[in-house]
């Protein structure tokens, strides 16, 4: 899956659901796009460990209210990165990575009358690892997060939103990330998790 497929599959997931979500009368909806820090993640394959770079993220949140302190979240977000692979003996470069989340969960809020809310969020989803490059294959792996933050409301139509997040992408035996005919494979040889984390500070806009 090329970058371009990546965010038009993401903006077409988002479209759709804002548009059900717009068609619910008396709810809150708020949109949240956002900036941040995505750490990197070690994933152990037949060809050594291999290393998803850090970097900046960026991408947005749909939530709409479904309680009074409680929200059903969408999400997306994108980050650029490189993958090398140490096999031992030395540690290479492979190629530039694209890391693109996709994500529904629900947010709980402890105060959601005050200017200053903290809030906790889990959700379920994809994340698709996207290779720069003709000569390896992408993948497509499920994870789940927790994360913890701030609502912080400036006025009734705008705030922000403070946020750190963990993300785990879930490995199992099969995964690979192989190159073209005869070439090179990486198989990871048994069921992991990996570990991402990622913190942002999005502009929050609230429509009803």
């Amino acid at each position: 899956m090329s970058i371009g497929k990546s965010f038009s599959a993401g903006s077409i997931l988002m479209f759709l659901l804002f548009a059900g979500i717009a068609d619910a009368k008396a709810q809150r909806v708020e949109l949240s796009p956002f900036f941040g820090y995505e750490t990197g993640s070690t994933v152990y394959t037949s060809l050594g460990y291999i290393y998803i770079g850090d970097g900046m993220d960026f991408g947005g949140n749909i939530d709409w209210r479904i309680g009074n302190n409680r929200y059903a979240e969408i999400s997306f977000s994108h980050m650029m990165t490189s993958l090398n692979v140490d096999d031992g003996s030395n540690e290479r470069y492979l190629f530039d990575l694209g890391v693109n989340y996709y994500s529904i969960g629900i947010l709980q809020e402890s105060k959601p009358l005050s200017k200053i809310s903290p809030y906790g969020l889990f959700t379920l989803g994809w994340v698709n690892f996207n290779p720069q490059t003709d000569d390896y294959s992408g993948e497509n792996k499920m994870h789940f997060s927790l994360a913890g933050g701030l609502k912080i409301r400036a006025s009734e139509r705008i705030g922000f939103r403070l946020q750190a997040r963990l993300l785990m992408p879930i490995f199992y035996a099969g995964t690979n990330f192989s190159s073209g005919t005869g070439g090179t494979s990486m198989n990871v040889s048994a069921t992991s998790v990996a570990f991402q984390g990622d913190f942002t500070a999005a502009l929050v806009f609230v429509i009803r």
